[in-house]
């Protein structure tokens, strides 16, 4: 029964409970750095009812919808933004924590799932002009993720199938969820830690709330199950408080290696708060903690953060099994994107425990969530932007414990072709160059040159997310049947070993005389070298002057 410390300990802050707390954002950093918590769960907005709720942080990105519920309604919370800013600068994490339903809405309400996307929305996708997010939160946590009160026969699929959307919505970004765990569903009736069997548990929670562990583990990042346990009614013995949260521990972690995610993230919330008939002491918060990491557990939360400040003795426990210092690593990375190519440079990421050249990197260029490569030393990524225009990517660091931390940002791809001159004369014919530019991650991948004289849009629908953005056409079909010929030299072909490459259009006299005055537009796709999609250039026009 051996046990060491962890290097994943968070707790959890509730400025909505406890008033402005603006003033104590220092002092939640330096509890933290002083007790070996590594992240920081915030609750920043918390459903009231449906399509409604109240956001319990300052409004920074500016644009928060007033319909969608009052901020800061009674001068409580906290500075989400100051708070990131002065954490991030001692490599502490800051997830912000969404109370989702109620007691009025449940998650058969679809208007108001729509809604909780846009609260969601608004917290990932508000950026600053040099493309860092004005919240850059390293994860989103889901509180009251199920139905609210303990029926029977709710559908699970309600709350997966949501958490599916929120995974389209955050993209790369970590997703925590808080698990209902019910003592009574673990050892009801009897509580002398003789548990039921994990299939009857699953079952019975998917049936009351909605919560399906091993389905939601399909979604999921990290499971924290709460294992609220304290001296009282239940149990008062200390081997019997650490046998529940061990065993709330063991069937996360069985439901996400069924789920086929075994490296999924435990973390049981563990109580540090009295109140319901039962006491917390040191031993109720010592034998969660060792109950937590025999289960196999990464880390532990307390919940909550405030009872910890009144009751200083209760930092003992959670400091003696938490690793010292701040242990995540925390990701930081610059883009430029002058044409379609995208370079990535994250190495000034670093790390409180280990030399940044240590660190491991993996790149998501498009945010989707699906990593485009693999663990890699730290270094610089290069990709392809889809299309010229906003993109959002996403880095995550690894270090040697294996603890990952995300972050995004919002860049400009530039354009990838040019026409030099961007005009022929219709009587004289002549030549054009056109000039395409996607950087070396292009090499190898093949590209196709594509005309109209009809326009724009709405464009051709060529691969899902792959608009290309011109009318196909009698132009079009001529190329796309001959991409090389004598009128267009290198119309088909790969891009060079900078992602490079350069055709040529040839014109004779008074071919383009029926279209004098219009826009020839120019645009070209590309695909890799097992011909999937990887770009669509934008439509650039050349004039074809009288």
């Amino acid at each position: 029964m051996a046990q060491t410390p962890s290097s994943d300990v968070s707790v959890g802050v509730f400025p909505f409970l406890e008033g402005n707390m603006d003033s104590r954002i220092s002092e939640i950093v330096s509890n933290c750095q002083t007790r070996g918590v590594d992240t920081v769960y915030v609750s920043v907005f918390r459903a009231t009812g449906p399509s409604t709720g109240d956001l319990w942080v300052t409004d920074s990105a500016g644009d928060w919808n007033a319909a969608w519920g009052p901020v800061r309604s009674t001068g409580a919370g906290i500075h989400l933004q100051n708070l990131i800013t002065a954490c991030h600068a001692q490599n502490l994490r800051v997830v912000a924590v969404v109370k989702c339903f109620a007691d009025s809405v449940q998650p058969t309400d679809a208007a108001h799932k729509q809604y909780l996307l846009g609260v969601l929305d608004y917290f990932v996708n508000a950026w600053r002009v040099d493309g860092t997010p004005v919240y850059d939160i390293d994860g989103i946590a889901l509180d009251y993720i199920r139905f609210v009160g303990a029926t029977t026969g709710n559908d699970p699929l309600q709350v997966t199938n949501f958490l599916a959307q929120v995974r389209q919505v955050i993209g790369a970004m970590s997703l925590h969820c808080y698990l209902v765990a019910s003592r009574f569903t673990f050892d009801g009736g009897t509580y002398d830690a003789s548990f039921q069997p994990y299939a009857t548990v699953i079952n019975s929670f998917s049936s009351q709330y909605g919560q399906n562990w091993q389905q939601m583990a399909q979604h999921v990042d990290v499971l924290m199950p709460m294992a609220y346990t304290a001296d009282g009614a239940i149990y008062s013995a200390a081997l019997r408080h650490r046998a529940y949260v061990q065993q709330t521990a063991l069937y996360a972690r069985q439901a996400a290696t069924l789920a086929g995610f075994p490296g999924r993230r435990v973390v049981p919330t563990i109580r540090t708060y009295s109140g319901d008939t039962e006491t917390t002491t040191v031993t109720t918060i010592d034998s969660s903690i060792q109950g937590a990491l025999l289960g196999g557990a990464d880390g532990y939360q307390s919940f909550r953060y405030e009872f910890l400040v009144t009751n200083p003795t209760w930092w003992g426990p959670m400091q003696n099994w938490a690793v010292p210092g701040v242990n995540f690593p925390l990701p930081i990375f610059i883009t430029s994107s002058p044409n379609l190519g995208v370079q990535v440079d994250p190495s000034t990421s670093r790390d409180s425990d280990q030399v940044a050249a240590s660190l491991q990197v993996r790149f998501d260029y498009d945010n989707n969530g699906s990593f485009e490569t693999g663990w890699q030393a730290l270094g610089v990524g290069n990709a392809i932007a889809r299309s010229p225009g906003a993109c959002i990517a996403a880095v995550q660091v690894r270090d040697a414990q294996n603890h990952v931390s995300t972050t995004r940002r919002r860049f400009t791809a530039g354009p990838g072709l040019t026409l030099t001159p961007p005009f022929l004369l219709a009587g004289a014919g002549g030549s054009l160059q056109l000039d395409l530019r996607t950087g070396p991650a292009a090499v190898g991948c093949t590209y196709l040159l594509l005309p109209s004289i009809s326009g724009t849009s709405p464009g051709i629908a060529w691969q899902p997310g792959f608009t290309v953005p011109i009318n196909y056409d009698f132009f079009t079909e001529a190329i796309v049947t001959t991409p090389n010929s004598p009128i267009l030299v290198n119309g088909s072909a790969q891009f060079d070993s900078l992602g490079r490459a350069t055709a040529t259009l040839n014109v004779p006299p008074l071919v383009l005389s029926p279209f004098a005055g219009l826009p020839l537009y120019w645009t070209f796709i590309a695909v890799d070298i097992l011909y999937r999609p990887m770009c669509v250039a934008e439509a650039d026009p050349m004039l074809i002057l009288p």
